[in-house]
């Protein structure tokens, strides 16, 4: 199966070594077999095959096609500005005698004054997955690759709908709020659509993980949180946002995996001191508290979260960066919304004191 170097146009997260690799793919629509070919393996038993018989949910055709995007693309000496603190790129990671493509997050940015053919600055990178997950690492710009967005290829799409065929008549239950998904990916196909996947979300579990948080926009989409989450973490799960009174300005929501490895990792995304999430209006999220929450969490809140035909939009939640005017507007909010939170949770803690000493006089006045 010959391919010409223009279809070496997809990275693929291979499953061997989790590494990124630049590739291709071969749809045999005939025998329902898919090859991902390695540009840096030309010879064939490196080639990766999949068939329609090896998927049996939703949850694993979706994860599967997280494992493709488009190329990242390497950044110029003078482009060095294009790399800011909380970004994800794709980076080289060097251990022993490989020098293999992870995913990382930037972690801090050590800008350095100098000509635009030579970048000298350095980057702390925070590693997502590999050998060096969890570790922070310095790198140079020579290194560092822009991830890039992109409509799933074609062939990805006509291969998930093999899957999808197969499956009919199976029961699988997709999850509709909160798992991550690439909705303005999925929209490329009339067959493959957002009301038909299921990103994997949380495993069927007795014990769930999860955070509360407050300040959220009432309108915000749980599909869209955990999009967004993704992005930045590579983390799956689900999200919701709950019903607020008509008097509140805010929402309230939660953020629910299965592991309490994956949910630190959120935890210490959401609050990073350096940046904030917020809405385009501004409203930055808020942790509700610093617990991170193991036990039995209630999912049966589907009929309760409202419909979404927007969920697809990721403009509606940026990382805002410390050192930015925007920043400071944030860091006011929430101190705003910290000294609200703290005046009720007086209130609260008030009620339940005169609570307690009424209760206390009914059981003495019945001796």
């Amino acid at each position: 199966m010959a391919v010409s170097i223009t279809d070496y146009n997809l990275e693929y997260r291979c499953s061997t070594d989790d590494a990124w690799y630049t590739c291709a793919v071969v749809l045999d629509d005939v025998n329902h077999h898919l090859r991902v070919k390695f540009r840096d393996f030309v010879q064939s038993f490196y080639d990766e095959v999949f068939s329609v018989a090896n998927f049996s949910s939703h949850g694993e055709i979706e994860r599967f096609l997280l494992r493709f995007r488009p190329v990242s693309k390497p950044v110029e000496d003078y482009e060095c500005s294009r790399i800011v603190q909380g970004m994800r790129v794709c980076s080289i990671y060097r251990n022993k005698d490989e020098a293999l493509y992870f995913d990382a997050v930037v972690d801090t940015v050590r800008y350095k004054a100098h000509k635009p053919e030579e970048c000298l600055c350095s980057y702390l990178l925070c590693w997502k997955h590999g050998p060096g997950n969890g570790n922070v690492t310095k790198s140079t710009i020579e290194d560092i690759c822009l991830i890039t967005d992109g409509a799933i290829h074609p062939k990805l799409i006509e291969f998930a709908n093999l899957m999808k065929q197969q499956l009919k008549g199976t029961s699988v239950q997709s999850q509709v709020f909160g798992s991550v998904g690439h909705g303005s990916h999925v929209g490329s196909s009339a067959e493959l659509s957002d009301h038909d996947i299921d990103m994997g979300g949380v495993k069927t579990t007795d014990r769930h993980h999860y955070i509360m948080l407050e300040n959220l926009e009432k309108d915000l989409c749980p599909l869209l949180m955990m999009d967004f989450i993704h992005e930045h973490t590579s983390i799956t799960g689900e999200s919701y946002v709950f019903p607020s009174l008509l008097a509140e300005t805010y929402a309230r929501g939660a953020i629910m995996v299965d592991s309490n490895t994956k949910l630190k990792r959120i935890y210490d995304f959401i609050n990073n001191p350096n940046h904030f999430i917020t809405s385009f209006s501004g409203r930055p999220w808020v942790l509700a508290e610093d617990d991170l929450r193991t036990g039995t969490f209630n999912a049966n809140l589907h009929s309760l979260q409202p419909k979404y035909e927007k969920y697809g939009t990721k403009n509606e939640l940026k990382v805002v960066r410390l050192g930015t005017e925007e920043y400071r507007e944030c860091k006011q909010q929430k101190d705003l919304f910290l000294e609200f939170r703290g005046h009720v949770n007086g209130l609260v803690k008030r009620l339940g004191m005169e609570e307690k000493k009424n209760r206390d006089l009914f059981s003495f006045c019945k001796l």
